[in-house]
């Protein structure tokens, strides 16, 4: 495994595609001398290559979200995640996969940036040079912050703390493998130069199939706000607040919110609330990603309610907790309902988060036309109104003035509707609202629910994730093990306390 990951690492080999949208997520770009950036081609199809290690796989979707979800304690569908258990000595291949695509996303992103840096003018008008290489370091910044989420510890608010990212900003070669971690504070201080970089020169959203300018700075924003809250600390919040409102008071064409939330979700990464997302040629029906088989088998096959049930059983969809929650939300009939297994043989039926799952893929194939639009859904529009109400309420605004954001959203839905306001009386009451709004609207689709879980507390001051769990969170824990791989070939890297 070792020599594997290895290899993989200095032989990356990634996906490119022309310079129209549709990303060409066949692998037949070696990364090598002979395919180097020559031309305005090849710049723009350098930048496409990095996409394919985000929109496959599981490490930025399926998986790596239903591993957060049992982090959360909605679900228990990972044991080791849900108790926090994984250490280097006893970690899944997923743990080392993760890691090893993080990287791989780095290393493409790498090869981009300094391949365009040195065309000349000639070859490539300088502005459009920036805005690629804006592009190629917000898909930089986005996969080192999965880095630090999934392996270092983002949470702390001491800067000295040495848990930080291994962070690369050049090709890896056999020369420059042995390298440290940073500090949290250096990581975070890398991160940011490169979304401050894309914010300030990365074009305006024109599609969810590219990050964007507005993505850029919902990305900086989230992450600002996760650290801080953590703490619940104020440190950065005025500046993701002002982030969240530049990106929600804008009127930006093809980028909006949807009446309907079953329409929504049909039309999956076709969907005008998507402001980046996973997506697949020809609407799936003859491609495939890793992450699917979460969404379209694994879910389904483990993790869901079969049906049928006795009468006056209520289908919880795989829920551990909360299932009471949304079964009293009018989304649920929406977000939910009955999928088959992958398998012909398999003629069971269901009760899943067919937001996700849809109608899985034995039945989904036999559709007309067939529908396989497994989406992830890295950000949508409803999250804005989520994340203001949050900043709001933890830069001092009143009650009502923080829940008023999250009523506008609801307002605005046409399908389902929302009965009444929201009407919280006490701080506790609102934050209790809108940490579950954003198990609600987002479970499952980018993580959020359980980096809420961590940051928001109930009435009695436990973390929400500790009540869910009814168990006492060891801090070390949230994240994982630096692999054996990583630990054996890079003699500098230090593994995390407590997860020997």
């Amino acid at each position: 495994m070792k020599k594997l990951f290895y290899i993989a690492l200095m032989a990356l080999i990634f996906g490119v595609c022309s310079c129209a949208d549709n990303l060409d997520l066949t692998p037949d770009y070696e990364l090598n001398e002979k395919n180097a950036i020559t031309d305005k081609v090849k710049a723009r199809a350098a930048v496409n290559g990095i996409y394919p290690f985000i929109t496959q796989g599981s490490n930025f979707s399926g998986g790596l979200y239903g591993a957060l979800a049992s982090k959360a304690g909605f679900v228990d569908w990972s044991n080791g995640d849900f108790n926090m258990t994984t250490t280097q000595s006893n970690n899944s291949p997923s743990v080392q996969y993760k890691w090893l695509g993080y990287y791989e996303t780095i290393n493409a992103a790498n090869f981009a940036i300094s391949g365009i840096s040195k065309l000349s003018e000639v070859k490539l008008d300088e502005e459009e040079k920036i805005a690629l290489i804006a592009e190629a370091r917000c898909l930089r910044a986005m996969a080192h912050a999965y880095v630090f989420w999934v392996y270092g510890h983002w949470w702390a608010s001491d800067d000295s703390d040495a848990y930080g990212i291994l962070y690369r900003d050049e090709l890896a070669t056999v020369t420059n493998l042995q390298k440290p971690r940073l500090n949290v504070g250096e990581s975070y201080k890398k991160i940011y130069e490169d979304l401050d970089y894309a914010i300030a020169n990365l074009g305006n959203f024109s599609t969810n199939r590219h990050v964007s300018k507005e993505f850029a700075k919902v990305l900086k924003a989230k992450i600002m706000l996760y650290r801080a809250g953590f703490d619940d600390k104020t440190t950065g919040l005025d500046e993701a607040l002002t982030l969240v409102n530049e990106v929600l008071n804008s009127s930006i064409p093809g980028f909006s919110m949807q009446g309907d939330l079953a329409q929504v979700y049909k039309d999956s990464w076709d969907s005008e609330e998507n402001l980046f997302s996973g997506y697949l040629e020809g609407n799936g029906d003859t491609n495939y990603r890793d992450s699917d088989s979460w969404y379209r088998q694994r879910i389904l096959h483990n993790y869901s309610t079969r049906l049928p049930l006795d009468p006056g059983i209520l289908p919880t969809a795989g829920l551990r907790r909360g299932a009471d929650w949304f079964q009293a939300d009018p989304r649920w009939d929406i977000v939910t309902g009955v999928s088959r297994d992958s398998y012909s043989w398999d003629i069971i039926e269901r009760y899943a988060f067919t937001k996700v799952t849809r109608f899985g893929e034995y039945a989904g194939l036999r559709q007309t036309p067939p529908d396989n639009k497994y989406n992830t859904y890295f950000f949508r529009y409803p999250e804005l109104y989520i994340l203001k109400a949050e900043l709001l309420a933890r830069t001092g605004a009143t009650v009502a003035d923080a829940i008023a954001p999250i009523n506008e959203m609801r307002s605005k839905r046409t399908n389902p509707v929302f009965p009444t306001p929201l009407n919280p009386t006490t701080k506790q009451e609102l934050m209790d609202l809108i940490f579950k709004e954003y198990f609600l609207e987002t479970f499952l689709e980018n993580g959020s629910e359980f980096f809420a879980s961590v940051r928001f507390k109930d009435g009695a001051g436990q973390l929400w994730a500790e009540n869910l769990k009814e168990m006492t969170i060891e801090f070390n824990r949230l994240c994982y093990p630096i692999p054996s791989e990583e630990m054996e070939t890079n003699k500098l890297m230090i593994q995390n306390p407590d997860l020997e």
